[in-house]
């Protein structure tokens, strides 16, 4: 298939067969625990899929996603516009047992029947490639959020700090029990 719409689920007995692959957009609103990780509902996804049946006659699935979307920068708390993309290669297996066996460059994709959700395929291998943390490059936070870096405060802090040691009172309490 061709840029085209993405079907809801296809059948693993006839993509593999025919050797089948899908290209297109997909709606973030088909993605609803992926939108859960946004800061809003705009932005795209793409996928390029290739389904063929390797020499054992094992599905693989193997493609490109790519996803434009805002997140929460962990700074400022602003929404911040990230790229994601995500090489995959996939096994469609049926059970965990034959998940142990894959080869180690392959991963598992459990499909029990022979209906395949591309959206729940799709959503999470975008959920696997989300960063821990996003923040903005090089200081936009502290520009746009007019912070102001405490240098010469906390300089001052430091100087009294260890002009006066936690530990004087110990040594005090010592010097005392020495005299007596």
């Amino acid at each position: 298939m061709l840029e085209s719409v993405i079907p809801a689920y296809v059948d693993t007995r006839k993509i593999f067969l025919q050797q089948g692959d899908i290209r297109g957009q997909l709606s973030l609103e088909r993605l609803p625990r992926f939108i859960n990780c946004l800061a809003d509902e705009k932005g795209s996804v793409t996928i390029d899929l290739k389904f063929r049946l390797n020499d054992a006659r094992q599905g693989l699935i193997s493609g490109r996603l790519q996803a434009e979307v805002n997140v929460i920068c962990q700074r400022c708390l602003e929404p911040l516009a990230i790229q994601l993309a995500d090489d995959i290669r996939l096994a469609v297996v049926k059970d965990e047992d034959a998940a142990k066996q894959l080869e180690s460059e392959l991963d598992p994709w459990i499909c029990q029947d022979h209906k395949l959700n591309l959206a729940e395929l799709v959503e999470e291998q975008l959920i696997l490639c989300m960063p821990l943390v996003s923040y903005h490059d090089g200081g936009e936070c502290i520009n746009r959020k007019n912070y102001v870096s405490g240098e010469s405060k906390g300089n001052e802090e430091a100087k009294s700090a260890s002009a006066e040691s936690p530990f004087s009172v110990l040594m005090s309490l010592k010097e005392s029990d020495a005299t007596d």
